[in-house]
């Protein structure tokens, strides 16, 4: 059975995705600052198939941590997911430049820093592949999500430059860029709009051709698919999965 190691895995679209795997016969091992959680949300899976382990992904010796703890869980490691994310939301003026590092250092580092601790592993697997998280915050403007954005469109660029760099590895590297996913990630946004939450949502919604907020199983599908044998020969490529809004 292959071996993920999923970055992020303790919640929301990264939890979607350690689960899915799980189910389909995967060793999992979940690394995450906040393990607690991650304990919780695998619980039910059986115990003897997926590992957790505490790791700040946004410091620079957590990639590393990350992927020797996902080593240990079988001695193989065949993908790689990335789900940690940071969301800062800040009126211009009010935007810091720790804000704006610590974005960087989560959203962008940390997937290079996974990539490239784990790339000798994926590549001995004879099947790697990774999988990151990009947003459609790479394809469009927010008032006070510029890091994120930032962070996200670098993210779509670096995926391509994986891609080349590791395909002749036989390691696939692509990118999952999801809209609105209803997770508690998005609480920075609604705390700056400062809107009424129930009917910014139902704003937000109208202007969503499947008229519905995403979950995270919508994107953990994708990404697992993208993971596994089937997808070897889709590579540096950023799948959009939004309901539609981009395209309206």
């Amino acid at each position: 059975m292959p071996t993920a190691l999923v970055a992020g895995g303790a919640t929301g679209i990264g939890r979607a995705v350690a689960r899915r795997l799980l189910s389909a016969g995967w060793h999992v091992h979940v690394s995450d600052i906040a393990d607690d959680a991650a304990r919780e949300g695998l619980a039910d899976q059986p115990s003897d198939r997926y590992s957790i382990s505490r790791a700040d992904l946004s410091a620079v010796d957590g990639a590393a941590a990350s992927v020797s703890a996902a080593l240990a869980l079988t001695g193989e490691l065949t993908a790689v997911v990335v789900c940690a994310g940071l969301l800062v939301e800040r009126e211009l003026a009010d935007f810091t430049v720790d804000e704006w590092d610590r974005t960087m250092a989560l959203n962008l580092r940390a997937p290079f820093l996974v990539t490239q601790s784990a790339a000798p592993h994926l590549a001995a697997s004879g099947a790697g592949r990774v999988v990151l998280t990009g947003s459609t915050a790479a394809f469009r403007g927010g008032g006070g999500s510029f890091a994120y954005a930032a962070s996200k469109g670098g993210l779509v660029a670096l995926v391509r430059s994986l891609a080349v760099a590791l395909g002749p590895a036989g390691v696939s590297v692509n990118c999952v860029c999801p809209g609105w996913i209803d997770t508690p990630f998005n609480d920075p946004y609604w705390a700056r709009v400062g809107q009424d939450r129930a009917q910014a949502e139902r704003d937000l919604v109208a202007r969503i051709p499947r008229g519905v907020l995403g979950q995270p199983d919508d994107v953990a599908g994708l990404m697992a698919f993208l993971a596994s044998r089937e997808a070897g020969y889709i590579t540096g490529q950023s799948f959009v999965v939004d309901g539609g809004l981009l395209a309206s």
